[in-house]
């Protein structure tokens, strides 16, 4: 990994860069350039995201990641935090956007400087396009380049919204409690974010345009996707410094209430009877089917949610359960668009 040298008028900022050590050349075509920024100053956790994105082995990729330069938000613990980081780093990131190709916001909130970075890219396309025309390059010619010019940007929070409306099964009967539709969820950090992704998955999604309409003509209702948010009580940077031990229990605590909220303690009644789940042994039955990792600084914890998803529903229902990693998520999301040159 290598560090880029920062613009002398301004502060040293954290930016290294490096290819993936699992990356091939497609024939001639260029890496895939994707700029992911941590908004706190955080080097810690910036470092920790290198491992995450090597895991997925995308081919002919190229990452740089970038750490908010001090002075700035060392742990981004509120919506006002969120827009704090944007405003410090927004001005050190716009000249690194001509380098690349696609754009993460590593933080786990509705964060503006993904609408503020989706707005620089648009200005850049727009005058790249504008050049090309004025160069009298031909229609074709001029097309191929205006796609190889577009930039993708997009947030862990909203990736992962995404990926998990893609896992879970919305074909379920909202009227039926056993046969009702799967929810996905969110586990975060502080208990002010219960509230604050609550508000930002539902002005991302809307209203679900899959609605059910009662056959006497009553107008339709929104299908229900998300379950809600529950929280550790613990800030960002408390997931690094405080005790693993701890941080686990905290994560594991978290996510047996989401599941709670999504479902009901089993009954003897409501097992088969042949897989032994439905002995009233205490477990419950939870319609929540994806969780999200509700912070870029909960990287590794997913084991931690994964045994609290077996220990509260069993071997086979907590194993069935879907983890989503936003960091994942937002590269993978970002990389398809980027390939497919949409």
């Amino acid at each position: 990994m290598t560090t880029l040298e920062p613009e002398p008028e301004r502060e040293p900022e954290a930016v290294h860069e490096h290819e993936d050590e699992h990356a091939t050349a497609t024939g001639t075509a260029p890496p895939v350039r994707i700029l992911i920024i941590n908004p706190n100053t955080s080097q810690h956790m910036t470092d920790a995201l290198g491992p995450v994105v090597d895991s997925l082995r995308l081919p002919s990729t190229q990452y740089t990641f970038f750490t908010c330069p001090s002075p700035g938000i060392p742990s981004i613990n509120s919506p006002a935090d969120a827009a704090e980081s944007a405003r410090i780093c927004l001005p050190h990131v716009i000249p690194l956007l001509d380098r690349h190709d696609c754009v993460l916001v590593a933080c786990y909130s509705q964060h503006p400087l993904v609408a503020q970075l989706k707005s620089e890219c648009a200005k850049l396309e727009r005058t790249r396009r504008k050049e090309l025309h004025a160069h009298g390059h031909a229609h074709a010619h001029a097309d191929a380049h205006d796609r190889q010019s577009r930039k993708y940007v997009t947030g862990i929070f909203e990736a992962s919204v995404l990926a998990s409306l893609g896992l879970i099964d919305k074909s379920g009967d909202e009227a039926s409690s056993a046969t009702a539709a799967a929810l996905f969820g969110i586990v975060s950090t502080g208990k002010i974010w219960e509230t604050a992704l609550q508000r930002a998955v539902e002005e991302f999604i809307g209203v679900d345009v899959d609605v059910d309409v009662d056959v006497d003509g009553q107008p339709p209702r929104p299908r229900r996707v998300f379950v809600g948010c529950e929280t550790t009580g613990l800030n960002a940077s408390e997931l690094h410094d405080l005790d693993g031990a701890e941080v686990r229990a905290k994560m594991m605590d978290a996510t047996k209430r989401l599941l709670r909220k999504g479902g009901k303690k089993k009954k003897k009644s409501d097992g088969d009877g042949g897989d032994g789940d439905g002995d009233g042994d205490g477990r419950s039955i939870s319609r929540v089917q994806a969780i999200c990792l509700g912070c870029a600084g909960m990287v590794g914890l997913d084991d931690a949610v994964r045994t609290a998803c077996v220990e509260e529903l069993g071997d086979e229902a907590g194993k069935a359960v879907y983890i989503v990693d936003g960091v994942k998520a937002g590269v993978g999301l970002l990389y398809g668009l980027a390939k497919g040159g949409f």
